[in-house]
């Protein structure tokens, strides 16, 4: 892991996983069943590192982390423009902004999961990130 952030991400999205478990009593070892569902936490996180880092992909939490500074002191500002840039947005583009960028869904998944082609779904990202980083740029 790079941060403790990274550490904190994988932490919640296991907890998070295990929240979404149907039915929990079947288990015997509830240990070793949380670390099997952490593990597969870890594996996904650490294949979509080497995947984005071969595609040549900035994530957005390392641009952060370069700038830090600079970005605390309009954090407020920048949240509150985020927010009101994706209320703006259409139900759709919200959807996808949000499965996207919060859930870490694929395109494919999120064409899926609303029922639009994949090339929809790149269309919303499109206009989607530049809405944002119109907003993030003020």
């Amino acid at each position: 892991m790079r941060s403790s952030v990274d550490v904190q991400d994988l932490a919640q999205e296991t907890y998070l996983r295990l929240l979404r478990s149907r039915d929990l009593s079947d288990v015997r070892k509830p240990l070793a069943y949380l670390l099997q569902v952490a593990s597969h936490v870890a594996l996904e996180w650490g294949n979509r590192q080497a995947r984005n880092a071969a595609l040549g992909v900035v994530e957005a939490k390392d641009l952060i982390d370069e700038q830090l500074p600079e970005l605390e002191l309009d954090a407020g500002l920048t949240q509150q423009r985020i927010e009101q840039t994706l209320a703006a947005c259409s139900p759709t583009m919200r959807a996808v902004l949000l499965l996207r960028l919060r859930d870490q869904r694929s395109c494919q998944e999120i064409a899926n999961d609303l029922g639009i082609s994949m090339r929809t779904v790149q269309r919303h990202l499109e206009n989607g990130y530049a809405r944002l980083r119109m907003a993030i740029e003020g």
